[in-house]
């Protein structure tokens, strides 16, 4: 999906709570052993002792707009993103964090797409615009606290952990002003059939929590791979993640091989999943970098995307004119691509 030339990423934000739980405490907790460790990567997680995630997400909200140095009548809609409990039962935290960052107007969505959320969220945000000139600025917002006694940070799922915050990224056709990112194209993909590795070997239920007592995710991803095998999955991953890198690039009118292109930022999974499903097509498909950036915040669930746009912006050596790709995924299963660009006009404003 080509977006053309004037649509921008005012700017992108994460917020992360100032408490953390390490890795050697959960290896004195008996929840990692050394081969765990290994396979994650990590070395802590970021966890709210007081902040639910709405505020989280709202936090990073306020932080956009106040770095944009915008009012928060700009914004035209908001569209919030999650995984996991948002503090209230039957409940609209996307109205929440609209009224929190001041954009209590605004048109309010939630966009449920697993970990991939804030990604398709950009997408939807980025067609909204096109469609409504007169729109404004879309908000989107992340937010996920992953607390027990719901969840295990550590041991819910296989292969990563998960840390606390709250991330968010302002969408806009381009004006006079500074922007973080042109936005060039997005592509995606999708094997819904994959939904039942969520679920497999277990009965729909009446109500929440009722298959166990916190989120376990482990179990029926094993009866999954004990039904049909690893090699399913890592087939139609490897093949879905090549195709949107593949997509995007063509998408934003460049080549694989194009210098500009400097890096593509991964997902904030454990080391041994990235090796085993990202790393491999990254080789094999582009010449750029393949930067992680996970190992002090492990996975944020649907924040992964944003903070990885955040962190490019401030820990990855661009100029005006580069590029960079970000990459995601969530189950069960859309994978998503973005191309962005460091606005040229910043060329232009260091020389004068």
């Amino acid at each position: 999906m080509k977006f053309g030339n004037d649509l921008r990423i005012k700017t992108v934000t994460t917020w992360f709570p100032p408490d953390r739980e390490n890795v050697e405490d959960a290896v004195a907790a008996g929840k990692l052993d050394t081969e765990d460790v290994d396979r994650l990567g990590l070395t802590g997680l970021p966890v709210s002792t007081r902040w639910s995630a709405p505020e989280m997400a709202a936090a990073a909200g306020r932080d956009a707009i106040s770095r944009a140095g915008w009012s928060p009548s700009n914004v035209g809609v908001v569209m919030h993103t999650w995984i996991y409990h948002q503090g209230h039962d039957m409940w609209s935290p996307p109205h929440f964090v609209a009224n929190e960052v001041g954009a209590p107007n605004a048109l309010v969505y939630g966009v449920q797409q697993g970990c991939n959320a804030a990604a398709l969220a950009l997408q939807l945000a980025a067609l909204h615009l096109d469609a409504e000139p007169g729109l404004g600025a879309a908000l989107i917002t992340t937010g996920d606290r992953f607390a027990p006694p719901g969840m295990d940070r550590w041991t819910s799922d296989y292969g990563l952990g998960f840390g606390d915050a709250g991330t968010a990224a302002l969408l806009h056709h381009g004006d006079s002003g500074p922007d973080d990112w042109a936005l060039l194209s997005l592509a995606s993909e999708t094997e819904a059939a994959l939904e039942l590795m969520m679920r497999h070997g277990n009965d729909f239920s009446a109500a929440p929590m009722s298959h166990s007592s916190s989120i376990d995710l482990r179990r029926p991803k094993k009866s999954y791979v004990e039904a049909y095998g690893k090699d399913k999955f890592t087939s139609i991953a490897g093949r879905s993640i090549r195709k949107v890198i593949v997509d995007a690039v063509r998408d934003a009118g460049l080549r694989l091989d194009d210098p500009r292109i400097k890096y593509i930022a991964l997902p904030r999974l454990g080391a041994y999943l990235l090796d085993a499903n990202y790393v491999p097509v990254m080789n094999d498909v582009l010449k750029a970098e393949a930067l992680q950036f996970g190992a002090d915040t492990g996975h944020l669930g649907c924040g992964d995307f944003l903070a990885n746009l955040a962190d490019l912006r401030d820990r990855a050596p661009l100029e005006p004119g580069d590029i960079a790709l970000v990459i995601g995924g969530g189950a069960a299963w859309t994978w998503t691509c973005a191309v962005v660009q460091v606005p040229q006009e910043q060329a232009a404003e260091r020389s004068d």
